[in-house]
């Protein structure tokens, strides 16, 4: 697949055909975009589908119009699904037939992924495809959410029947957040589009938020628009670290006595320096933390488009009322509890046992309640384990919080694991594994594993036949 930019967003010349959904304010350059992207496959002899309620036919053929018409008939198909002659609930499935007929009208044959390639001395090799969809936000209020998310369904796996490349925009914040997160669901990676005023111009930025199926830092990319309506990236360039949070600075840092900082992250640390009474610029992090044991969990899976809203809020609410029930988790009063989305942390910060215990105790809970379970209902989690400090900050909206490398180091943990995974960081393990025998048993080491910004860190499994997982973890590297 070969999105305008590409080598700018992920580093690479080309990534598998993909279904994305590209989001951003009106007037971000959405539209120009897949324009750009639709121009550059006619250009190549990809067979492009574009479909939008907004425009007219003679519309289309002035956006194409840099094209010789002859490419633009053959090469490419515009469907209005709102202008179609028939009943209105009808609209969206004959826009599908549409679809599919005209593909088949151009020799593209399905699930080309799986049959041989064409030879060199084919006479008509079969064609690429390229499919845009500009906007869901129109169709939205055309259709109605319930409709359009159907559609986007049914289409999102005809189009991966034809190893189809696509490009669909939703305009952000006129959707809403909930209705935004459950449509991108669906999609193999988002991409984003802002726009920022600086005073003296208007700043346009673009980054792949996600992908499936590839780990890269989803850096925001400056980009300008032509006179003519062309779109040129600029290069990647090294980025700083945040002093706070110690993650990379996509935007365009802060600095504050010569040190770096997230725009959201700079008041945090000004308010740490009254409440230290002292320069932190040259210690860093506060020397009065909360020392707390961390228990960082995650519902491995929850993340699948297959995977309704329903059935991914249901699993949630399902697994915080496991842990609720847990001894471990009732006992201790003195808790830090965040949320997570599709999980939560945990934090003891008197019993270093306690996030054992919980694992442990969840394991078992989970075991009973899969039992009968068929696989879209069962819950499948991993764990990370940890020690360290944090300390309170004020969110954005002056909420107490908590942040510090102990809930951070139990997250990377976590992120080792695969499923059923108990994995302990050797600062939390070898304190645990000195105070019980049956620790020693159930508490392994597995070595040495990579996490973010390449700090190495041992790890060891929690596992007997009740609990946790025997297998090594995949992924040795973050």
């Amino acid at each position: 697949m070969q999105i305008p930019g590409l080598i700018h967003l992920v580093g690479k010349d080309n990534i598998s055909n993909s279904i994305l959904l590209l989001t951003g304010a009106s007037g971000t350059g959405k539209s120009i975009y897949c324009r750009q992207f639709l121009l550059e496959g006619i250009s190549q002899n990809d067979y492009c589908i574009y479909m939008s309620s907004n425009l007219t036919a003679d519309q289309y053929d002035e956006l194409v119009s840099n094209l010789e018409k002859d490419i633009v008939s053959k090469n490419s198909l515009f469907i209005n699904p709102y202008f179609n002659e028939i009943e209105e609930s009808k609209k969206l499935s004959f826009t599908l037939k549409e679809m599919t007929s005209a593909l088949n009208r151009a020799g593209v044959p399905l699930k080309r992924r799986f049959v041989d390639p064409p030879s060199s001395t084919a006479t008509n090799p079969a064609k690429n495809v390229r499919f845009i969809c500009d906007s869901l936000t129109h169709l939205l209020a055309l259709f109605g959410e319930k409709l359009i998310e159907t559609f986007i369904t049914k289409l999102y796996f005809s189009l991966k029947s034809y190893n189809a490349s696509a490009i669909f925009t939703l305009s952000t914040p006129s959707t809403s957040e909930y209705e935004t997160n459950r449509i991108s669901s669906i999609f193999d990676g988002i991409l984003e589009m802002k726009l920022e005023d600086n005073g003296d111009a208007l700043i346009r930025r673009i980054r792949m938020l996600s992908i499936k199926g590839m780990h890269h830092d989803p850096l925001w990319i400056q980009f300008n628009i032509s006179n003519e309506g062309n779109i040129s990236f600029h290069k990647r360039s090294n980025y700083v670290f945040c002093f706070l949070c110690k993650d990379p600075i996509y935007d365009t840092p802060v600095i504050y006595t010569e040190l770096p900082f997230h725009a959201h992250h700079l008041e945090i640390y000004k308010k740490l320096v009254k409440i230290y009474d002292f320069d932190l610029s040259g210690i860093g992090i506060p020397t009065e933390p909360i020392n707390a044991n961390f228990f960082f969990i995650d519902i491995v899976g929850l993340s699948d488009p297959l995977l309704s809203v329903n059935k991914q809020r249901e699993k949630i609410e399902t697994l915080n009322s496991l842990i609720l029930s847990c001894e471990a988790f009732k006992i201790d009063d003195k808790k830090i509890i965040l949320p997570t989305g599709d999980g939560m942390v945990v934090g003891f910060p008197l019993n270093p046992e306690s996030p054992l215990q919980l694992a442990m105790q969840l394991h078992r809970e989970l075991r009973k309640y899969n039992y009968e379970k068929i696989n879209e209902d069962s819950i499948i989690v991993r764990i990370g384990l940890s020690t360290g400090p944090v300390f309170t900050v004020n969110d954005i909206k002056n909420n107490q919080n908590y942040w510090g490398p102990g809930i951070i180091l139990a997250r990377r943990v976590m992120d080792i694991g695969n499923e059923w995974h108990i994995l302990i960081a050797d600062n939390l393990a070898e304190t645990l594994i000195a105070l019980k025998e049956e620790y020693k048993r159930t508490i392994n080491l597995i070595g040495n594993y990579r996490i973010k910004h390449g700090q190495e860190i041992r790890l060891y499994s929690l596992y007997s036949n009740e609990f946790g997982n025997a297998e090594l973890p995949i992924r040795k590297d973050f």
